[in-house]
Formats: C-alpha cells, structure tokens, sequence
C-alpha cells in the first residue's frame, strides 16, 4: 500500500458521524475551517509513477453549522516521471442552509498522452507506449455549476464550461485519424447549460444513504469565442444503502454521457477516468455516447471501543460500453479494484484505488470518494 503523508492539519476535533452512525460515535462537528495538505506517490496508466502534493480544506457556511454540510476545496498537483504536470482543483460548497449550492472544477494537464482513435475497436488495439499513439497534450478546463434547492431534495440551475485542447507532436498514424483530422490539433470550447438535480443523501462527500440523480445538458458554440458547435447530455444515477452500521456502505452508479453534432475529437465521451473505471489509460475508449455501470462496496473500520476508526477500505466491480449512440454501443469494458480509505476531514476521505481492467491497471491518489 502507498504511504500517506499528513503534514498538519488545523481545528483538530471530534469527528463528525452522520445519524445512522453507531450510537458511540464522536460528537457533531462545530464546522470549525480545517486545513490538511498531503503528500503520497501514485501510479496511473497514463502518467506512470508519480508524485502527487495537495491540500484539503473544509469549512461550515452560516450562523447554525449543523443545517449545512461541509463545504470543501480540495487541490492536487503532481509530476510524474514521463514529465508530465497535471493540476485539479475541486470546490462543493453549501450555502444558505443548503438552499444554494456552488461547485466547480478546475484542471490542466501538461504531458506525453496517447489517442488510439474512436470507437471500442479502436481501444482494443496494443499499447506499449509506441509511435502509433504517442502525443503531447496541453490541456485546461474550467466547469462551474450553481443550484437553488426548489423543493425538498430538488435542485435545478446552470452551468458554464471552458475548455481548451492543444495536440503536438501528433504520430503520422493519429495525423491520419479522420475524427483527428476533422478538426485539428487546437480545439477550444465553449458552453452553457441548464441543470437538474435530486440529491437526498446525508453528506455530499461521502454518503451512507441517499439517492442522487442529475441530469445536465450543456450547448457549446462561439458564442463566448468557441471553435465548435455541439451538445452533451450527462445522466448520473447514484445511490447508497447502510448496512448494519454507519461506515459500512453499499453504492451503485449508473452513467451515460452522450455528445451530439460536431463533437471534436477532444471532447467525446470517455470510459476509463480516475472517477468511475479506474485501471485504463484515460482516453483509451472513446466515443459520442457512453454507458457505465458500478457497484461498490465500502467499509471504515470500529474501535475496540466501539466507535468507528479513520481507515477503511473499498471494493468495486464494473462495466462499460460506448458507441455512436446508446442504441448501438459496442463492447464490454469490464473493470474491478480495492481502495484504502483514511478519514483526513469530517466525513471527507482520502482515497488510494488499485484498478484493473482489460490487460491494464493503476493506482490512483485523491481526495473524496469516486462517486
């Protein structure tokens, strides 16, 4: 297992347990501001052996801090030994009670990246890190996303996104791809959307009972000096069941992201992130629409004393497929891991995953759960 590293951590306190914990857990938390910067190695596919630096901060909005969730900002930045350099910034934050939610997220990646083309076919060819895929990519997103609670559970708002691809150094056989070709090795994009959600879970973060659904649809255009004009439609079904105890999860996802029109080859829908199959190279299998399906399994640890411990572990097993449209999806991209959990923040976890997939696998380092 991969050595963690905690260097400090401010506003040490109890830690905070949701209701359906076991009776003999901590108190609530005060929302007290916290701030835990980590150091930790990781190996993933696509950037091979790296080291990954980054900080958690959480926080409680409000005069009343036990009607609100925590409120995070988590940030990494790592560089790996392909010279790669990818940083990530998350934010989920509550305020007004919980009746309005801000978020975002914030990534940009320098590094040697591989295309293999689209389609299932396509990502079954070999990989050993050959000329036939081999690329340099810079890469920067920018996606924020603001909702008003309408009702209990119900949340409805928009959201906007930048995003910016730069390909260089292209191998002749990508240079030849006709997705690759129809639009180049610059692509930036623009978009707005509307979205819509149903989130009952107990801690956004790290639930142990709950439903989430969403369902956001974003148009992209040249309306804010974009190059192509598309649209995505992301569908993501989430739920979480307690057994027994608090600590001990069961929680399955269902996702589909489907793009439509002119969609450049930078932006179609993966299957393979550190966020939902995790154990492929990110970009292997792509394609306009996608499917995805997972089970996981979590547990964190109890005390002899009867309260719960900071670690934990989880076990998943999945599958994917994708294709031109959800009508004719290719392919099984079967997936599976087990992760080692410690509780750095109330109900906010530090997650080390080891996936599998077909003749690939990785070791991932982040904060909060996958889904």
């Amino acid at each position: 297992m991969l050595p963690l590293v905690a260097l400090t951590s401010v506003a040490q306190e109890p830690v905070f347990r949701a209701d359906s914990g076991p009776p003999s857990v901590s108190p609530p938390d005060s929302g007290r501001f916290r701030f835990t910067p980590l150091l930790a190695p990781a190996y993933n596919p696509e950037m091979q052996f790296l080291v990954a630096g980054g900080a958690l901060m959480s926080w409680k909005t409000g005069l009343n801090p036990f009607r609100v969730q925590r409120s995070t900002l988590s940030s990494t930045i790592s560089y790996s030994t392909t010279g790669a350099i990818n940083l990530s910034v998350s934010l989920s934050s509550f305020w007004l009670e919980d009746k309005l939610r801000i978020n975002a997220a914030l990534s940009y990646k320098d590094m040697p990246d591989n295309y293999w083309g689209v389609g299932f076919d396509a990502g079954l060819q070999p990989w050993s890190g050959d000329a036939s895929t081999k690329y340099h990519r810079q890469w920067f997103k920018f996606a924020p996303t603001v909702v008003w609670g309408v009702a209990k559970h119900f949340l409805i708002g928009g959201a906007v996104e930048w995003n910016h691809t730069i390909a260089t150094e292209v191998n002749p056989t990508m240079a030849a791809d006709p997705a690759y070709m129809a639009h180049g090795p610059n692509n930036r994009n623009d978009g707005i959307g509307g979205v819509l959600q149903y989130d009952s879970r107990d801690v956004a973060a790290n639930a142990w009972t709950g439903v989430y659904a969403a369902l956001t649809a974003m148009s992209f255009g040249g309306f804010m000096g974009g190059d192509n004009v598309y649209q995505t439609y992301l569908l993501d079904y989430r739920q979480y069941l307690t057994l027994g105890r608090g600590g001990r999860t069961l929680a399955w996802q269902v996702k589909s992201r489907i793009a439509a029109h002119d969609v450049p080859w930078t932006e179609l829908s993966l299957v393979g992130t550190g966020y939902d199959l995790r154990g492929y190279v990110e970009g292997r299998f792509r394609d306009r629409s996608t499917l995805i399906a997972l089970a996981e399994y979590r547990q964190m640890f109890m005390r002899s004393n009867g309260k719960l411990s900071r670690h934990g572990f989880v076990a998943w097993v999945g599958g994917g497929a994708l294709g031109a449209d959800l009508q004719n999806l290719h392919g099984i991209i079967p997936n599976g891991g087990v992760g080692y959990r410690f509780e750095l923040q109330p109900r906010s976890n530090v997650r080390v995953d080891v996936g599998f997939g077909r003749n690939s696998s990785g070791v991932y380092f982040n904060f909060t759960e996958a889904f």
